[in-house]
């Protein structure tokens, strides 16, 4: 046991490119299976989805790229003047709040939390610009997810025949039932929470671009990537586009809210009854206390995997207590 733990420890850089492939076959999947169906064989049906796939983000590259570049640059160019704003208000608090007659220990107070706000500040821009460097530096990872996917979709029965040959007879039965359980809801989940979380950034996008916004596409990738974070998410998304609204207006920045709420609203209402329905099968409660656990325990890569692997646990766990009454 120690000598395999060890083992997947050494290993332990393949995890990020399997993950990648795992996410993109479960999204694939439906699609796959569908062309199948109308006569297509599996391999040209996953090259199809793939040359489709390419057309679709060189068509994105090639109108959105070019705009993500020129907000990037008006956003380094404005930043200095941003900083110098944020820094006249903190004076300004400062100076208020040093007057006589405030009682010592408030000051201390205030003190204590403005250094700590601060401190805060200052690991999150390092942690953002470790991630982009990350994003960079795994970039042969990134490319390895679409081959390692190519055969994840097109030998997954084999795989899967294998697997259960590797189990002893008795057992086949009830961890195939088992598997097909937690298949189904990794399907619907991955699938319906990519595309809720696509729609949101293309929403926010449209609705800041026509609010007069020049950081419109940049608020819409950060609203859909962190849209991808049960319930936190948008709140997580909202403060820097919202900041990044006030660096050319407080009329902008009301605008973003209100752009915000509004697609956090359609979200709520249309789009996740329709497309995510119930697929994991766990109460807001549950998603809420595993997405904090998730957070705390792995940060960001826990965030974004604590609702399906909680629902993979409620899986398992009606499983064997299912197995232990029956017993």
């Amino acid at each position: 046991m120690a000598g395999a733990l060890f083992f997947l420890y050494m290993v332990r850089p393949i995890f990020t490119p399997l993950l990648g492939a795992a996410l993109l076959a479960y999204f694939l999947k439906p699609a796959v299976l569908a062309l199948e169906k109308r006569g297509w064989s599996r391999g040209t049906a996953i090259l199809l989805l793939y040359f489709l796939g390419l057309a679709i983000l060189a068509l994105t590259l090639l109108y959105v790229l070019p705009r993500l570049l020129r907000e990037l640059n008006k956003f380094l160019d404005q930043l200095p003047a941003f900083t110098g704003q944020v820094q006249g208000w903190l004076q300004y608090f400062y100076d208020r709040y040093q007057r006589p007659g405030m009682p010592a220990g408030l000051r201390r107070l205030v003190d204590e939390s403005l250094a700590m706000l601060q401190g805060r500040i200052e690991v999150g821009i390092r942690q953002a610009a470790g991630l982009l460097a990350g994003v960079f530096s795994g970039l042969t990872s990134i490319l390895l997810a679409p081959v390692l996917a190519y055969y994840l979709l097109k030998d997954s029965e084999v795989l899967g025949r294998n697997a259960l040959r590797l189990l002893p007879a008795a057992w086949r039965e009830d961890l195939l039932g088992l598997w097909t359980e937690i298949d189904r809801i990794l399907t619907g989940f991955v699938r319906g929470h990519l595309l809720i979380s696509l729609l949101v950034g293309l929403l926010t996008g449209l609705g800041l671009f026509l609010a007069g916004s020049p950081y419109a596409v940049a608020m819409g990738i950060i609203m859909g990537l962190a849209d991808l974070i049960p319930y936190f998410g948008p709140l997580i998304g909202a403060i820097p586009v919202v900041a990044l609204s006030w660096m050319e207006s407080p009329r902008l920045a009301l605008y973003a809210v209100g752009v915000i709420v509004a697609v956090q609203q359609i979200e709520t209402a249309i789009l996740a009854p329709r497309i995510l329905g119930q697929s994991v099968e766990l109460s807001p409660l549950a998603v809420i206390l595993a997405v904090l656990a998730g957070g705390e325990l792995f940060g960001v890569a826990g965030l974004l995997v604590a609702v399906p692997v909680a629902a993979i646990g409620r899986v398992v766990l009606g499983f064997l207590w299912s197995k232990l009454v029956s017993h």
